[in-house]
């Protein structure tokens, strides 16, 4: 089997949209966890009131995620 591993240059992190229903919609996907931190917020002022999350493609873990309102 192939190994789980980002290549260089992949997708590494995606910044989501969680719907009511938990679906989520892919805003931004980012190669390092930098960018991600520096898009997020940005992100979350651009789209007041809905519940964003920052999450690692390889691990899909929940970096962050912004408050319900």
């Amino acid at each position: 089997m192939g190994s789980a591993k980002s290549a260089p240059g992949e997708y590494r992190y995606d910044i989501l949209m969680e719907d009511a229903d938990g679906r989520n919609l892919r805003l931004e996907s980012t190669r390092d966890l930098d960018s991600a931190w520096k898009r997020f917020p940005a992100l979350a002022a651009q789209y007041p009131g809905a519940r964003l999350v920052l999450r690692s493609r390889e691990t899909k873990d929940i970096l962050a995620r912004t408050e319900d309102n």
